[in-house]
């Protein structure tokens, strides 16, 4: 895992380097087209690390599915063995049953009744071996799928600060922009970008600013509705989808982000240290031509905006 997460920092760096050299506009979008074709096109060794990396983790999701398949059939071989046996041996006591009835003397009664002790004391030896068998492939079949939830997560969650990272966003945002469209609602997207997080990194180093970064994450799940979705857009950058929400009550969202930063800090708990942080946020909301890329950049233009005229702001897409 080290060697992939190298392997792609590698690779972004020569990016960043092709895109100043020939003088390319810094967006995201673009960055990441000429991330891809550069990686495709320049650098097959990473290429291929990459793709083992994500062949890796399809492999050990597959696994932990073949895995629960097995235990499965093995829970439905288990009970169609106690259907058999216990079918086998009601039978065998129903026949001592009309024994029972036609037996008239009290030697004979005797015999039936060691038979049907016997018959009886299979039965539970059987049912209870049975039932530890199921117990035991229950816990198996949950330690499984409690791995499977962490391959999931490892695939949607950022790890560095406990959001939704892109990929799950842009799902998000899809699941969103097509129920807006069907219903003819409206939401919003706050682009967030911290201010100077170089500076803070060349100063303090990353330790200190993995931690901002964390910092970030938390506070904004603690200072949005339960129905906002924060998620890391990349590097310093957050997006806040908003639900039901319009232009001027997206600018109130992202002011009173400000606002609260101001008053806050933020602590790397690996070094101890303490910072306050301001942030440049672009508003864009929902209209009715638009796709997810459009919405984006729109709200990334308006950050830009933000950026340009002093950061510490909110700019909508109105200003532009």
């Amino acid at each position: 895992m080290e060697r992939f997460y190298l392997t792609v920092a590698r690779v972004a760096k020569k990016t960043l380097h092709h895109m100043v050299e020939h003088r390319i506009p810094m967006l995201p979008d673009i960055y990441s087209r000429h991330f891809y074709r550069f990686l495709s096109s320049t650098d097959k060794e990473s290429q291929e690390i990459i793709e083992e990396q994500r062949q890796g983790d399809f492999k050990e999701a597959s696994n932990h599915q073949d895995q629960s398949l097995r235990i499965m059939k093995e829970l439905s071989t288990m009970i169609d063995k106690l259907d058999q046996v216990t079918g086998n041996h009601c039978a065998q006591l129903d026949n001592h049953l009309l024994n029972l009835k036609a037996y008239g003397n009290i030697t004979d009664l005797a015999q039936l009744k060691r038979e049907i002790a016997e018959e009886l004391g299979i039965v539970i030896d059987n049912n209870k071996a049975i039932h530890s068998n199921i117990i035991d492939a229950q816990e198996t079949v949950k330690r499984l799928q409690k791995k499977m939830e962490e391959v999931a997560d490892m695939a949607t969650i950022d790890e560095l600060t406990g959001l939704c990272n892109r990929r799950a966003l842009f799902s998000r945002l899809s699941e969103e922009h097509s129920r807006a469209k069907r219903y003819n609602q409206t939401f919003s997207l706050l682009l967030i970008d911290i201010d100077d997080f170089k500076n803070v990194n060349d100063e303090y180093g990353h330790q200190v600013g993995d931690g901002i970064l964390k910092g970030l994450g938390s506070f904004l799940r603690q200072n949005l509705r339960d129905s906002d979705f924060p998620a890391r857009f990349g590097g310093e950058e957050f997006i806040c989808l908003l639900p039901s929400i319009d232009i001027d009550q997206a600018v109130q969202a992202g002011n009173k982000i400000i606002k609260m930063l101001a008053q806050s800090t933020l602590t790397s708990r690996k070094t101890g240290v303490t910072l306050q942080i301001t942030v440049s946020i672009g508003v864009a909301n929902f209209a009715a031509d638009d796709d997810v890329d459009s919405l984006i950049k729109r709200a990334d233009d308006a950050l830009y905006l933000a950026k340009r005229r002093g950061k510490n702001q909110v700019v909508t897409e109105r200003e532009l």
